[in-house]
């Protein structure tokens, strides 16, 4: 029994070793050090290889400083790596986003407006929007620096990013693949999932939506949620698809009012309010177009408009319940009435 006892434990002590040699070996030739979820998708792979972004451990990715120095000062853009200045006697508001809140091809993205609307005596809007981000990002960067800065509101603008298909992991097995204790040697085990995942499935959309806004509320702010405009035509179908960000069977309209369903379930919750630019930009109508070719990002003024419906909710709280409410409807018009433009200082066009 002994010598059978004591075979097993040179056996087992010989796998431990060969397990630890394999490891060693996999971590010197670099196998299973992760790249940037970011791949998902043709053209924000190619924003990353051409050094746009760059790595973070918490975020996946984030802007390389410095790009544009006048555009961030004048977008008073937020990085992750940089300290936001002490509070002073303003209010203060977030926008946390995506591309959608943060390109343009000219002038300056819709947080502007929000800061010009409220007017810079009284608030303070910093503009924390990166491309790519998902609702998983977004928590993360709340937690990790946006709430050590007081805001009394938070714009939250995420989903097309969560409903766009990676060929990898969703970003939350994506967060646990990347910790520094991970075993290199699971990854020889992993097979990527067929059909590909959203990057963030409906129901973690939802818990994101929720961990946020319970975040803000618990430190003494409110939130504002962007039910995000489209435009469908079947071109854009075809190149979301091109572009790997869906699968040739997906329904890209159904997909993305799902996720707008999600964001209407907050409706009545506390410290929340519901901005449905979805539906007041199809009452607005496309004279002139308030989005573009792709049917996701902003023309000039759609950016106007956006500014100014959350402006407008701010002030006077109409259609917090997600609704074109006639208030909402008015700022819209009389924004896009204006000749007035935001400067002419854009950081870079999304790609069409």
């Amino acid at each position: 029994m002994q010598m059978l006892l004591k075979k097993a434990g040179l056996v087992l002590f010989g796998v431990l070793v060969a397990a630890l040699a394999g490891e060693l070996f996999l971590r010197a030739i670099g196998f299973g050090q992760q790249t940037p979820q970011m791949s998902f998708g043709v053209r924000a792979k190619q924003a990353l290889e051409r050094g746009y972004f760059e790595t973070d451990p918490t975020l996946f990715w984030k802007p390389r400083p410095n790009r544009n120095p006048r555009f961030q000062r004048a977008a008073n853009l937020v990085h992750p790596d940089s300290p936001i200045a002490p509070r002073g006697t303003r209010r203060r508001l977030i926008v946390l986003g995506d591309s959608c809140s943060r390109l343009v091809t000219s002038g300056l993205p819709y947080s502007a407006s929000v800061q010009a609307e409220l007017g810079s005596d009284a608030w303070e809007v910093f503009n924390a929007s990166v491309p790519g981000y998902s609702s998983h990002q977004g928590l993360r960067w709340l937690q990790s620096q946006l709430l050590a800065a007081n805001p009394d509101v938070v714009v939250i603008y995420f989903g097309w990013n969560d409903h766009w298909r990676t060929p990898g992991r969703t970003d939350r097995e994506y967060e646990r693949s990347i910790r520094p204790g991970r075993i290199r040697l699971l990854n020889l085990l992993s097979r990527r999932p067929d059909p590909p995942p959203f990057r963030v499935p409906r129901d973690e959309y939802r818990e994101n939506l929720q961990s946020m806004i319970d975040e803000v509320v618990r430190a003494g702010g409110r939130v504002v949620l962007i039910a995000a405009p489209y435009r469908f035509v079947e071109k854009n179908q075809r190149r979301y698809v091109q572009d790997a960000y869906l699968l040739p069977e997906d329904d890209a309209l159904a997909i993305h009012r799902s996720y707008l369903d999600i964001v209407r379930e907050f409706s009545g919750q506390e410290g929340v309010a519901i901005v449905g630019a979805d539906v007041i930009f199809d009452t607005l109508g496309e004279a002139p177009p308030l989005l573009r070719d792709d049917g996701i990002h902003f023309t000039n003024e759609g950016q106007r408009v956006m500014g100014a419906l959350i402006a407008e909710q701010i002030r006077s709280g109409a259609g917090s319940d997600g609704t074109a409410a006639p208030a909402l409807l008015n700022a819209a018009r009389r924004a896009l009435a204006s000749a007035n433009t935001n400067g002419g200082v854009g950081e870079y066009s999304p790609p069409e």
